[in-house]
């Protein structure tokens, strides 16, 4: 199923933290994690013009911004553009 968000939407893939353990090496589980912002790949944007992400751009995001949606299977979120806090670049 292909969805297209609409107006100042951004449809985005949740991208897995890889770190499960603290510093010290203690296994953390997911109730210790205190997620505040969510790390996202972009896989569709809405059909404002105005927004400054594109397809496959990792952005960081508020939690509680975001509405988690399933799709085939796959969990997903959608997101206001205006919520979106940066842009992640690799080197």
């Amino acid at each position: 199923m292909k969805v297209k968000p609409l107006g100042k939407r951004i449809l985005l893939k949740k991208l897995e933290d890889k770190a499960k353990t603290s510093p010290g090496g203690i296994v953390l589980p997911d109730s210790a994690k205190s997620e505040k912002v969510v790390l996202g790949q972009v896989l569709e944007v809405g059909s404002d013009e105005e927004i400054e992400v594109k397809k496959n751009d990792q952005v960081l995001v508020q939690s509680f911004s975001c509405s988690e949606i399933e799709i085939d299977g796959e969990k997903l979120l959608i997101v206001k553009s205006t919520d979106v806090l940066a842009v992640v670049k690799n080197k």
